[in-house]
Formats: C-alpha cells, sequence, structure tokens
C-alpha cells in the first residue's frame, strides 16, 4: 500500500536530512566522478502494537540515538526485500511529531497485498527497517485556528498524528473529525479518539460513521457525498470561510466527500488530500531499449542512460547524478523535475497538479523516457 498528496500549491522538496554517502560510477560530465545520495536510514522496531485484528503500530526508532524530526501527516518509505527484490511502501506517520525519540507508523493489511501482510502478520519487535523519509505536505498550515479531518479505514493514521500533535500544541486550535469504517472492531485507535475528546472537550469533537449498526455511531452506511455533507451541517463545519478541510481514505471515499465539499463552495485552496494507491511500476510504459537523457543540475550537464523498465531518478542514481527525492513512489514531489526535450511515460497516480503538467512539470521516480529527453533539476 502506497499513497500521494495531491492538491498542493506548494511543491517544493521536503526531504529529510538523513543523507549518507556512498560510492557512485561515473557520471557523464566532463568524466568527474558524481556520488550518489541514499536517502535511507535503518530503524530498529521496537514494539508492535495490535490496533485492530488486521492493523499494527510498529513503534520505530533509531539505535543511534539521532531524533526521527517530521511534521504531523508525512509519511515514511519503507522498504522490504521480497523475492530478492526491494520493493517500496509509504505508510503514514500516527504518533505526535512533538517526540522526536520514536516514530509510529500504523499499517493496515491489505488482502492480496504484497508488503502489508508481511509487515501486519510477520514482524517482530527488535527487527530491523530500511526506512526514507519523511515526505509529503498534508500539513496543518500554521494560524489555522478549525480544521475539518475527513477518514475512511487506515486513513486515519496521518490524521491521528495531526490531532495528537496540534491539539496539545495550540490551546485554540479546535479539530473535528468524521471518520468512516465497516464496523466498530475496524476503528483504529478507537478507545485513544475517545480520551482525546474527553482530555479536549469542546476543542476536538468525533464522529462515527458505521457500515454496521452500532451505538456509537452517528450514521449507519457508507461515508458518500450525501451522509459527508450531512456529517459536516451537524458539525457547522460550513460556518467559517477559513476551516481546512483533509481528506485521508479509500479512492471512492475521498471522491465523494471532494464532490461534497465542492457542492458548498469550498476552494480547493481550503483542501488537502492524500490518497491510498498502489505505487508505480515497471509496466507503466517506457521505451524497449534504452534512452539517454540529458540531465541539468544548476547549469551543469550530465547524460544518464536510462535502460527498460528504469525510471529517470535510479538511471540518475546508478550515474552519480544528484536528483533531490525522497519517497520514490510519486507521493511527495521532492523528485519534480522539468521536461525540457523529449516526452516520458509518467506513472500514475501521481501527486502533480493539472497546472504543473500543463507546465511541463514530470516526477524523476515514476517516469520512463520515450526517447532521448532532457530534464532540468531546479
Amino acid at each position: 500500500m502506497g499513497f500521494f498528496s495531491s492538491l498542493k500549491n506548494d511543491m517544493k522538496s521536503l526531504v529529510s536530512g538523513i543523507f549518507s554517502d556512498k560510492p557512485a560510477p561515473f557520471a557523464s560530465k566532463k568524466g568527474e566522478r558524481g556520488e550518489a545520495k541514499k536517502a535511507t536510514r535503518s530503524l530498529l522496531v521496537k514494539e508492535v502494537i495490535v490496533e485492530t485484528p488486521d492493523a499494527r503500530t510498529l513503534v520505530l526508532t533509531d539505535p543511534s540515538g539521532a531524533p526521527l524530526d517530521f511534521e504531523a501527516g508525512q509519511f515514511f518509505t519503507l522498504l522490504r526485500k521480497i523475492d530478492g527484490k526491494e520493493v517500496r511502501r509509504a505508510y503514514s506517520a500516527s504518533s505526535s511529531a512533538s517526540v522526536s525519540t520514536e516514530v509510529r507508523v500504523t499499517v493496515k493489511q491489505i488482502e492480496g497485498g504484497l508488503v502489508s501482510p508481511r509487515l501486519v502478520k510477520e514482524l517482530s519487535a527488535g527487527e530491523t527497517l530500511e526506512v526514507a523519509g519523511p515526505s509529503g505536505q498534508f500539513t496543518l498550515p500554521k494560524g489555522r485556528k478549525h480544521a475539518v479531518l475527513l477518514g475512511g479505514g487506515s486513513g486515519i493514521t496521518p490524521l491521528m498524528s495531526i490531532a495528537r500533535t496540534h491539539l496539545a500544541l495550540d490551546p485554540e486550535l479546535k479539530l473535528d473529525l468524521v471518520f468512516g469504517n465497516r464496523g466498530k472492531e475496524d476503528i483504529i485507535f478507537r478507545e485513544e479518539l475517545s480520551a482525546l475528546v474527553e482530555e479536549h472537550a469542546g476543542r476536538f469533537r468525533v464522529r462515527h460513521v458505521l457500515e454496521n449498526a452500532d451505538p456509537i455511531a452517528s450514521h449507519v452506511g457508507r461515508l458518500d457525498r450525501a451522509t459527508v455533507l450531512a456529517e459536516l451541517d451537524a458539525l457547522e463545519s460550513f460556518a467559517s470561510a477559513t476551516s481546512m478541510f483533509f481528506l485521508c481514505g479509500p479512492v471512492g471515499m475521498m471522491d465523494e466527500a471532494k464532490a461534497a465539499l465542492e457542492s458548498r463552495g469550498v476552494s480547493a485552496s481550503r483542501i488537502k488530500e492524500e490518497r491510498f494507491v498502489s505505487p508505480s511500476d515497471s509496466s507503466q510504459g517506457g521505451s524497449e531499449g534504452p534512452e539517454d537523457v540529458e540531465v541539468s543540475v544548476q547549469g551543469d550537464l550530465f547524460t544518464v542512460t536510462v535502460q527498460p523498465g528504469m525510471t529517470i531518478l535510479e538511471a540518475a542514481q546508478d550515474a552519480g547524478v544528484e536528483i533531490p527525492f525522497s519517497c520514490t513512489v510519486g507521493g511527495c514531489a521532492s523528485c519534480r523535475v522539468k521536461l525540457v526535450a523529449g516526452k516520458v511515460a509518467l506513472g500514475e497516480p501521481n501527486c502533480l497538479d493539472p497546472d504543473e503538467r500543463k507546465e511541463g512539470y514530470i516526477l524523476a521516480c515514476v517516469s520512463r523516457p520515450l526517447g532521448p529527453c532532457k530534464v532540468e533539476v531546479e
């Protein structure tokens, strides 16, 4: 399971400062040797917490004692070797960003998934994980005094981090959460949500929408457009023209929630989305043969050869040409570059908005050349 963040006005890099040097092959810039960067570190699984029958929270620490800094709402990319192949999946931090001694990521098992079943059923305390990040801009802007959180299933994870962090930091902030699940037993963080409501009475309100009837549900059914509107009207969420809306969950729920907000005139600048998707793979186009891509980095020109199935970012890393990156699954825009010449197959879905696409931007981590190309690194 992976996901990407969209509807972002500012797609600047959020690459964390955890890089370590590694030897790299020669790049083709005037015969000089390039240096590739490795944006990962090994973290210890301190504890595995059972949240629901199919969800686990992984408590991660850095054995060196280095801090694990992130912003509430960001995600980390976990790397696993499966059948000899490195596989990456992105998972939101669910813990408070005020705590830097550890980070907690919550994983829900997806039926038929490649990585999530192994993390939920097989991972144990004491093991190590290779981790990249943090990434993403699904974060609460400074100065906001009211935000509405709309979540479905495991979409609660970044919303929980936002609630845990900002309720404690800002005594004037008010948060409302509308949370959809199949049944009461599927509600991740159910008891803690109740505790937060009690602790921050009047500042944090939670309404549960369940498909299976239960007394704790404010509505029985799916979190569709009509239900979203009914729940938000009950909370008087449209009363303020400055409230932010955060959406995270399955695609269907996200589309319904977004349509509900748009029907009430909520502007795109007040909506932030985090969509759960599968990461792009080599089946999403690209040339059948090797292609040369010219990469311009602050006026310096490099030429990298992209083999079939590779992305531009992967080829640049192999050649020691530095393109900023973090998540590698099209979700953070850290590797955004401008396509100056040529055509690419851009992996979908990804976090580029329509305006960025029109301006010629692509993401190096999910782009595969269809012929000779030139890109510029900002």
